[in-house]
């Protein structure tokens, strides 16, 4: 698993929430897989069409425009299959930065 997608330490006040929140991100049936939404939160390749949008999505998310989500659409993606890969990238993004902090608080690197 990615650096910061792993789970938290049971010592963390908030691990319950975090393990809930990557449940329901990560292992719920949904319109795309699991493995599809776990590469769009690690980093790892996702299929084309997405690829660029998922880059978009983990380094600029606010540069995200109805363009793209058209595209999108266009290649044939539904929009479920859109937001779930959008939560996924996002999430595991969010993760990755709570994983960051916590170990700069613990006095890690």
């Amino acid at each position: 698993m990615a650096k910061g997608l792993e789970p938290m330490p049971a010592t963390d006040r908030h691990a319950a929430r975090v393990a809930g929140l990557r449940r329901a991100v990560f292992d719920s049936p949904g319109a795309c897989d699991p493995a599809e939404r776990a590469a769009a939160a690690s980093g790892d390749a996702v299929p084309p069409p997405l690829e660029a949008y998922v880059a978009k999505v983990r380094g600029a998310a606010y540069r995200i425009t109805d363009a793209d989500v058209a595209a999108l659409k266009a290649a044939g993606c539904s929009e479920e299959k859109i937001f779930e890969v959008t939560v996924a990238a996002a999430v595991g993004t969010a993760l990755r930065g709570l994983a960051a902090g916590l170990d700069a608080m613990r006095g890690g690197s």
